[in-house]
């Protein structure tokens, strides 16, 4: 049952937008392939959002519990529980350093967890930025009319340019993401994670839908 709920939408200054959006990453061609909401949402001049709706999985392999965990002592870059048809909200805003989005997760025993990461253009790479200096270059792509991002890898960003890497072994493992449009508002959002040795780690998948806001 779709759930219509209120949001807020924030104004935004069209010059933070416009040196992180990702149309040019992707090419004239594979950009007009998108459904034409999902160009909405992700062209440089669109205001801040927050889009509900839910989470109908949120899943973890064992040892994808144990990672997200440890990385509660860093800022949570990913949420370590599980659970189903969890409400959820998403919101994304553009800031100095890129365009913001936070997940929030609201569980069935009534706490609450925030997963909040910064997408940004540097030099023609796009990266998400985690906590404790943890970032993720990614690769974007349009795939049957299905936006795709797709990790390539981690690393430390420890200033004036240094990057350590993390070894693969290390790391939670490659990450995709996909955006696709389910038609009168609504996306449907995937992300899976998959170890280079241990497989499956994280699988979470949710409807939204931005709503104008109720007076």
């Amino acid at each position: 049952m779709e759930q219509r709920i209120a949001i807020t939408t924030l104004p935004v200054e069209r010059e933070y937008r416009e040196r992180h959006g990702v149309r040019h990453l992707l090419g004239a061609a594979a950009w007009q392939r998108l459904p034409e909401a999902v160009r909405a949402r992700f062209v440089e001049t669109a205001a801040d959002v927050t889009y509900a709706g839910a989470f109908e999985v949120v899943s973890a392999s064992g040892l994808g519990r144990f990672f997200a965990w440890l990385g509660t002592l860093v800022g949570t870059p990913v949420v370590p529980r599980t659970g189903a048809n969890l409400a959820a909200r998403v919101t994304v805003r553009a800031t100095r350093d890129g365009v913001e989005w936070k997940r929030e997760y609201g569980w069935e025993d009534g706490g609450k967890s925030v997963v909040t990461s910064t997408k940004l253009v540097r030099d023609g790479e796009l990266i998400e930025r985690l906590p404790a200096r943890l970032n993720m270059p990614l690769t974007v792509r349009e795939e049957n009319g299905v936006m795709v991002f797709e990790s390539r890898g981690y690393f430390f960003d420890l200033g004036w340019g240094i990057r350590l890497p993390l070894p693969a072994f290390f790391s939670p493992g490659m990450t995709r993401v996909e955006h696709v449009d389910l038609g009168h508002g609504w996306f449907r959002f995937t992300l899976i994670v998959v170890h280079p040795w241990f497989g499956d780690m994280f699988f979470q998948t949710g409807r939204f839908c931005a709503m104008e806001e109720e007076t």
